[in-house]
């Protein structure tokens, strides 16, 4: 019965890979042109913070506090931006996917110019606008930013479902393993650009950034001619 459930096109597979794409090359991007640092896996930043604060280099110790200080103040605004959006009536997710884009193109144009500091506090602003918006596959509660869940659930319902001999958990398992597989290969592309373009890397981001803006507004105006299907 599940699989002819119809669920909204933000918690369908298609979105989710691509936004866990977005998720790895983010997080690989910052990794390789910002000091070490990650928009959005914050167990890493924190683990940094307190290693660095033992060693007593508080300049390293301020430079892994900035993203975790975005991403705190990102939950603080898409909490209020959404109950402001609902309020009014306009679609949250589409809004969101365009809010994440606009922070993006505001990197991608600053960067050049400006400290990494303000590129790494933008950059997990986005990671945490995010990660709070896109919480849904097919019904069920996934990670798009950060990838321990996610290995966690793919092998247990993989694992219960061969064992209590129930296909939905299984394809549940396998639905988390493309999204695992999707982080991955986010990875990969945005270690093979960063190392390339340096921070200039960063303008990769729009393209799926846009893939996933289409298909949120496609979903609200049905009539209008797909590009992509």
């Amino acid at each position: 019965m599940s699989r002819l459930k119809k669920y909204r096109i933000f918690e369908g597979l298609r979105v989710a890979t691509v936004l866990t794409f977005i998720s790895g090359y983010l997080n690989a991007f910052t990794f390789i042109t910002q000091g070490g640092r990650f928009a959005g896996v914050q167990s890493g930043n924190v683990i940094s913070t307190a290693y660095f604060l033992a060693l007593g280099d508080f300049e390293q110790v301020f430079n892994f506090l900035i993203p975790i200080f975005f991403f705190v103040l990102g939950q603080f605004f898409t909490y209020s931006t959404r109950k402001w959006f609902l309020k009014k009536g306009f679609y949250w997710h589409f809004s969101s996917s365009l809010m994440m884009t606009v922070f993006v193109l505001i990197a991608v144009v600053l960067t050049p110019f400006v400290s990494h500091h303000i590129t790494m506090g933008i950059l997990a602003f986005v990671a945490s606008i995010q990660v709070e918006t896109f919480r849904k596959l097919h019904g069920s509660s996934y990670a798009n930013v950060m990838m321990t869940g996610n290995v966690k659930n793919t092998a247990y319902l993989w694992f219960m479902g061969w064992i209590e001999k129930d296909r939905d958990l299984q394809r549940k398992g396998k639905d988390i393993l493309y999204i695992i597989l999707s982080f991955m290969i986010g990875v990969v592309v945005s270690t093979r650009f960063s190392l390339l373009m340096g921070e200039y890397a960063s303008i990769v981001l729009l393209f799926p950034l846009f893939y996933v803006n289409l298909q949120l507004w496609y979903e609200k105006n049905p009539r209008i001619p797909r590009m992509f299907k």
